[in-house]
């Protein structure tokens, strides 16, 4: 069936010759002139139109029905950013529709989905574990938790009541529900997915937290009742929650007490190096401004990364400080010295703390990617080619050295370096302790490269990984 309608293709492409390479598909096609320009668009790499054909092929109400043939558009788009269409690939072969059930291949899309932050696939990959590896499946749900998700938090809460896999806690409970209201009331519907949202009685936050504080409510004392109420009323986003009562049943082994995070200094290996999207290299700007007018431009995309070993770490401030840069709404830049080994890993702007995942790493290169819940962060503008840069030009760094966020330095480029395979910006731009994952830029705010180590001893012999090995 898949061979015969790419034949389809085919002569359809050959009917319409004055289509060009950059023909637009912004809606599903359903007719042969959509398709023949969809296919156009979606095999010149539009991630967007190899979509939208997956999306009309698996369409069984149509003549163009092919589910084998929308998988591999799906998985096109996959390959193009798309994190829709993992979602589709994952619930084709979960649920076998249209291709044969496959739960390895499944597991997989689900895994590069959760990787690049998307929450319906963090939530199921957690809700998979609670059964396979208990200790991360509470890291999970905290982690979204502590991003204000509210069917994470609502899972915490049945978690809590029901024991097992964590403590039992009534009290824990009453506040995650509580919190759950809050999230449900201030940022809507959570995204999730039916395989989560079924363990659930009701089909929304704010239901379902209304009845479970209802009933949990009533086997609490009134003077913890009101503690608990109070608690929870203070919780903001990013914020660790408190032990809230007295625990019936410990965890299960390997979980930290009340959810809140890993006990153990054994970190999570990071996962597997993937370079970032092509899309994600938008087009250097050329107009040069002054430090003040870079400043406002790209220091809103430079976080300051706190990273320790556990929870309790970092509320003792043992922590590790760097940077890191954001490339999108979910996905940022840094150092693999900044993050390996550190189980807990937080963002910082301003007041605000915002829960990262290590989404890839090569710790050879010392490339790393984070990740966090879509929509929490500001990109940089654009990306500068390493052989576009010339010696002696003028270029600026962002980071937080010792901690101090968003602080600039001014510097050169010094010379343009590889070493071991790997292109490095020399630069006098100052560089320090914390500075390591923040950006370098030139005086247009196009991101060079990541600020990477500077030797000792030697004044201004400082180095930044080229932004372009991101891409590698």
């Amino acid at each position: 069936m898949g061979s015969r309608r790419m034949l389809v293709l085919a002569a359809l492409l050959a009917l319409w010759p004055g289509l060009s390479a950059q023909a637009a598909c912004s809606v599903r096609p359903s007719t042969s002139s959509d398709l023949a320009e969809c296919s156009v668009a979606a095999k010149s790499g539009d991630a967007v139109a190899a979509l939208l054909l997956g999306d009309a092929m698996a369409d069984i109400s149509t003549r163009l029905y092919d589910p084998l043939a929308a998988a591999g558009w799906w998985d096109q788009a996959a390959q193009g950013g798309s994190s829709v269409a993992l979602r589709r690939l994952f619930d084709a072969y979960w649920y076998g529709r249209g291709v044969d059930k496959d739960v390895a291949r499944a597991r997989g899309y689900l895994d590069r989905a959760a990787a690049e932050g998307a929450p319906w696939a963090r939530l199921t990959r957690a809700l998979l574990l609670e059964n396979e590896n208990k200790g991360e499946a509470a890291e999970l749900y905290t982690a979204l938790a502590a991003e204000g998700n509210c069917l994470a938090q609502l899972r915490l809460a049945h978690g809590h009541d029901r024991g097992g896999w964590l403590e039992k806690n009534p009290a824990q409970a009453y506040y995650w529900a509580n919190v759950a209201a809050a999230s449900a009331r201030a940022q809507g519907r959570a995204e999730g997915h039916p395989l989560f949202e079924n363990r659930f009685h009701y089909g929304d936050c704010s239901t379902e937290s209304y009845f479970f504080r209802q009933e949990s409510g009533k086997a609490l004392p009134a003077d913890l009742r009101q503690k608990v109420d109070a608690s929870a009323a203070s919780w903001r986003p990013g914020r660790l929650p408190e032990r809230q009562g007295p625990v019936e049943v410990p965890a299960a082994l390997g979980v930290a007490p009340a959810g809140q995070g890993a006990t153990s200094v054994t970190a999570p290996r990071l996962p597997a190096w993937q370079p970032l999207p092509a899309a994600l290299r938008r087009a250097p700007g050329r107009g040069q401004v002054g430090a003040e007018e870079v400043f406002a431009t790209v220091g809103r995309s430079v976080h300051v990364v706190v990273a320790a070993r556990t929870e309790e770490d970092v509320k003792a401030n043992r922590v590790r400080f760097g940077s890191a840069v954001a490339m999108d709404e979910r996905t940022l830049l840094t150092n693999c010295h900044v993050i390996e080994e550190m189980a807990v890993i937080w963002l910082r702007k301003g007041n605000q703390m915002i829960r990262a995942t290590p989404a890839g790493g090569d710790g050879q290169t010392d490339r790393c990617l984070l990740t966090v819940s879509p929509g929490r962060l500001s990109a940089v503008p654009g990306v500068r080619a390493w052989e576009d840069l010339r010696v002696g030009e003028t270029v600026y760094s962002i980071g937080a050295p010792k901690g101090l966020e968003a602080t600039l330095g001014q510097g050169l480029v010094s010379g343009l370096r590889a070493i071991k395979g790997v292109r490095y910006v020399q630069t006098t731009a100052p560089i320090s302790a914390g500075s390591s994952g923040g950006g370098l830029f030139d005086a247009a705010g196009n991101l060079v490269g990541i600020t990477t180590f500077h030797l000792r001893d030697a004044d201004g012999l400082n180095f930044a990984i080229a932004a372009e090995e991101y891409f590698r």
